[in-house]
């Protein structure tokens, strides 16, 4: 019975519109062009590295389309060299003199509840975590996009969190306060993050059960590639285990799933990524949704904590 139930779920979608993601990317382009500061750096990279992953997951979204299939779009292997042709110059730009971010405080890794950094990797090593962290980010929220308006909700959670950090941190006194290091034009993290919010809400009017519009890979992706680099602006890396649990759940049971089960030739889980999993078992979707978003407020609220509990 979930079975046939599932089966009409997805019959149900046929025809909704893809894409949609074109219209967060715009919405949130005008916003960021009128208020935000286009002689920052934080901000250009930000901008050009959005950009970039939406046109990647427009040209996915366009194949699909186009011969009207969803096996049809990039390949793994060509959708991964896309992304790596952004995420290694912006691991290159991070570490380089270019990046405002101090020399003493780029290679630091802190963690969530500790005011200290513990540990320095180095610039080769930060290299190579940047690389992985954001094609993970990335991929994570990417596959997290499966649900009417489940990528909307824990997106806007995640951006909003690290605007808030974004905020505190690029503000001497504040940082000084909450006991984060300063870093300097961090502040307009903030904006981008707002806008970003908005532009998501606006999307979500029509992105809810039922869906009228699908925000497709130009949106998952862009998406992903902007959080996974406030990520590091914020020098908030480990925090996304916490804030962004959801999407950590989903990528762990695709990959279990996908790495071990297949390997067994059994399933580990009912489905994969995890949510599919809820409507396999015969949760209805907006129920799923909806409990979804719930984990991730709480998420979002202990990733909070840690601005005072310190």
């Amino acid at each position: 019975a979930s079975g046939e139930m599932l089966s009409i779920n997805v019959y149900s979608k046929r025809g909704t519109p893809t894409g949609g993601g074109l219209l967060i990317i715009i919405s949130a382009m005008c916003s960021l062009l009128l208020w935000s500061d286009l002689t920052n750096i934080m901000t250009l990279v930000l901008l050009g590295g959005f950009t970039y992953f939406g046109l990647i997951g427009f040209l996915d979204d366009f194949q699909k389309s186009r011969f009207k299939s969803s096996l049809s779009g990039l390949s793994q292997l060509g959708k991964t060299i896309f992304l790596l042709l952004f995420i290694v110059p912006f691991a290159f730009f991070f570490i380089s003199s270019l990046n405002p971010l101090s020399s003493e405080l780029k290679t630091l890794i802190y963690i969530p509840f500790y005011k200290h950094a513990i540990l320095d990797i180095g610039k080769p090593g930060f290299f190579i975590f940047i690389i992985f962290t954001m094609f993970s980010i990335i991929n994570a929220v990417n596959i997290s996009d499966g649900m009417d308006g489940l990528l909307c909700g824990i997106s806007a959670l995640t951006v909003g969190v690290y605007a808030i950090f974004a905020y505190i941190i690029g503000n001497a006194i504040n940082a000084a306060h909450y006991l984060f290091p300063f870093i300097e034009g961090a502040g307009e993290l903030t904006v981008f993050g707002a806008t970003l919010i908005g532009a998501i809400l606006g999307f979500m009017w029509y992105n809810t059960y039922p869906a009228q519009v699908f925000m497709g890979d130009t949106g998952s992706l862009s998406l992903g590639g902007a959080i996974s680099m406030m990520v590091f602006f914020t020098k908030q890396e480990l925090l996304f285990l916490i804030v962004g649990g959801v999407f950590v759940l989903e990528i762990f049971t695709s990959l279990i799933q996908d790495k071990i089960g297949m390997r067994l030739g059994r399933r580990l889980f009912y489905r994969a990524p995890f949510h599919y999993s809820l409507t396999h078992r015969g949760i209805a979707e907006p129920k799923a949704v909806v409990r979804l978003w719930i984990i991730s407020i709480f998420l979002a609220l202990i990733a909070l904590l840690s601005l005072k509990v310190r």
